[in-house]
């Protein structure tokens, strides 16, 4: 990976950090993919992308079915960036009982200008663009677990 490559060349590197947890995470190896990002974070804690870490780490612990600290990270990504953060939380508060609280943050969600993905097909669009019969099946599953529960919390269909 590149992003390896330049952390051995600049072992300082917070974005290279961070590429290597995103490439990780693809890769259904969620915990080494928390490593390389907090490490992102604590080498940068004040850092402009740092609602973008927050939110990835959320998704991380999504995907190991870790949801309250999913909604802890959602929460800190949101605190940061109002607009970064929500769909994950949104998600993680279904699979903990939290419906309402779901509901309600997804209706905060659609109401908001541009953002984004607004639909159960727009997100089994983007699910297909991200993976493929090569992606690590937990990384799948993952994706599908987020979807259902978008579709429990009422995110229109089409």
């Amino acid at each position: 990976m590149e992003a390896e490559t330049t952390l051995a060349l600049d072992p300082g590197n917070v974005y290279a950090f961070y590429n290597v947890g995103i490439s990780s995470k693809n890769l259904g190896q969620f915990d080494k993919a928390l490593e390389y990002i907090n490490k992102a974070v604590r080498l940068s804690p004040h850092d402009p992308a740092l609602s973008e870490w927050y939110n990835q780490t959320a998704i991380l612990y999504f995907a190991m079915k870790q949801y309250d600290k999913s909604i802890e990270y959602g929460r800190r990504a949101m605190a940061i960036n109002p607009n970064n953060g929500d769909l994950v939380l949104i998600a993680a508060l279904v699979l903990t009982g939290h419906e309402s609280e779901a509901r309600e943050a997804l209706q905060r969600y659609l109401a908001l200008p541009d953002t984004g993905l607004r639909t159960i097909a727009a997100w089994k669009v983007f699910k297909a663009q991200l993976t493929n019969q090569h992606s690590d099946p937990r990384a799948v599953e993952a994706w599908d677990r987020q979807i259902e529960a978008l579709r429990k919390a009422g995110m229109p269909e089409n």
